[in-house]
């Protein structure tokens, strides 16, 4: 069995596992320390979290630490890539009171990025905390495997990230109540489920998807986008060339035509 540790922290839980029993608490530690560093940055549950200066701004420039740029234009990235659906704005910026009447409807697209400066509009509050935690798995995963020289796999909620050498029988990934399918080590894997079940889709709808990439933030916001597609997510994942499955609330599986390209057996279920 493979030595591994789960815990809970910042609404996911977080799990660990690694090829050498020697190097778990190491690598523990080291997803520890990154996951202090990103909250201390972007926890909106933290009063001393740094995002806090920039929905406070009131539209002006603010100054912001290296760690916050990079997390913040990963996130802005992820809006780009996936149209908007994977949104770095909260819910909260929708009021329009909040909003002067001159421009009512903010969008990510109004938050810039100039070095070690961010310029959110007035009113627009930033919530990255979804793009954060899945970038996190990455960068978890790899710098455990690089210092601790073994193989590792990070989990934080759904989202996964493989690095180092892989296991005897493979990363075994478990996707809901489905068999477990071998995650190749260096690659990411995400699920996603709808947030809210419509009634008119209860019985034919999506029930979740799982995308497959190289890297954790796309394969989280690759995974977010399409669940929210519903019986459109299939076509846009295979415009998109991703290695994605989508199962469906009838009991149907479907795969993108990628996805047996990096599966080691082809695993559907």
């Amino acid at each position: 069995m493979v030595p591994s540790m789960q815990w809970h922290t910042w609404g996911s839980e977080v799990e660990i596992r690694v090829t050498e029993g020697a190097a778990l608490d190491a690598a523990v530690a080291i997803a520890v320390d990154a996951l202090a560093d990103v909250r201390a940055a972007c926890d909106l549950t933290r009063g001393d979290a740094e995002i806090h200066a920039v929905n406070l701004s009131q539209g002006m420039p603010v100054k912001i630490s290296r760690r916050l740029t990079a997390l913040i234009r990963s996130a802005l990235w992820a809006a780009r890539m996936t149209g908007g659906a994977v949104n770095p704005l909260s819910l909260d910026s929708a009021d329009p009171r909040r909003v002067p009447p001159i421009h009512p409807e903010w969008t990510f697209e109004d938050v810039r990025l100039d070095g070690d400066t961010v310029f959110a509009p007035f009113g627009v509050c930033l919530d990255i905390t979804n793009t954060a935690k899945a970038g996190t798995a990455d960068r978890v995963a790899h710098s455990a495997a690089g210092t601790l020289e073994c193989g590792v796999l990070a989990r934080i909620g759904d989202t996964v990230s493989t690095a180092g050498h892989c296991p005897i029988g493979g990363w075994q990934v478990e996707i809901g109540a489905a068999a477990p399918i071998e995650v190749l080590t260096g690659k990411s894997m995400s699920s996603a489920r709808p947030a809210v079940l419509e009634e008119w889709d209860a019985d034919g709808g999506v029930d979740g998807v799982t995308v497959i990439t190289e890297d954790s933030l796309w394969a989280y916001a690759a995974a977010a986008a399409a669940v929210n597609r519903g019986v459109a997510a299939l076509r846009w994942l295979d415009e998109n060339e991703l290695a994605a499955r989508v199962a469906y609330r009838r009991g149907a599986v479907r795969i993108t035509d990628a996805w047996t390209q990096v599966l080691p057996h082809g695993h559907v279920a």
